[in-house]
């Protein structure tokens, strides 16, 4: 069976993570804009840690990175709701799988690997994601995240997005329920420069 390791992001991985977001764009145009700059649009200023998926040849074949939530929409909603602060919550993004590493769960490693650093470090992950990439809101319900609020975002380049907003942990108190409209709760991704600190890998038979 082919390997596939989940690791933590070296910068010597940011090619490999811009060809495997080039294959993404153009099977499903996500990101929804391409980056002028792909590399620097991966590695955010707030970001707190990054990891990547490779396959049985090395190759980046899937990322995800984790950053402080306070500009996230979802982190914003999560303090209203909770009367807490947005400083709290570390939001996962850039989260991707290439076309041909797909159905081997490499999606929902990633996010369990961003969820559980956001824990140890005692933020409440949260996240959002356009209303439009049903595949990757599947994804997140599956995995236990609850819906907050679908809101409007507005983007760099003047358009109105809107993005539905998660948090983990059942951080409402279970005080949410349901699902955004037209889509099933728990049903069936479109979210550093040196050395990480520590390495955290898992190998995968896939």
């Amino acid at each position: 069976m082919a390997e596939y390791r989940i690791r933590r992001r070296w910068s010597a991985d940011l090619e490999g993570c811009v060809r495997a977001l080039a294959e993404v764009y153009e099977a499903d145009g996500y990101p929804q804009v391409w980056p002028a700059r792909p590399s620097v649009w991966l590695v955010d200023p707030d970001q707190l840690a990054g990891w990547v998926a490779t396959g049985p040849d090395g190759s980046v074949v899937a990322h995800v990175s984790l950053v402080a939530g306070a500009r996230s929409s979802a982190a914003r909603v999560w303090a209203d709701r909770t009367g807490r602060r947005v400083e709290e919550t570390a939001a996962v993004s850039r989260l991707y799988v290439a076309p041909t590493a797909r159905g081997r769960g490499l999606g929902s490693e990633l996010l369990d690997a961003a969820a559980e650093y956001a824990r140890e470090q005692g933020f409440c992950p949260v996240l959002d994601v356009v209303t439009g990439h049903t595949a990757a809101v599947e994804l997140y319900e599956r995995q236990g995240w609850e819906w907050l609020m679908t809101v409007d975002q507005q983007w760099p380049d003047g358009q109105v997005v809107p993005v539905h907003c998660y948090a983990l942990d059942g951080a409402l108190g279970g005080a949410l329920d349901g699902a955004p409209d037209g889509e099933s709760g728990g049903g069936a991704g479109g979210v550093s420069g040196g050395a990480p600190d520590e390495v955290a890998d898992r190998t995968l038979e896939r």
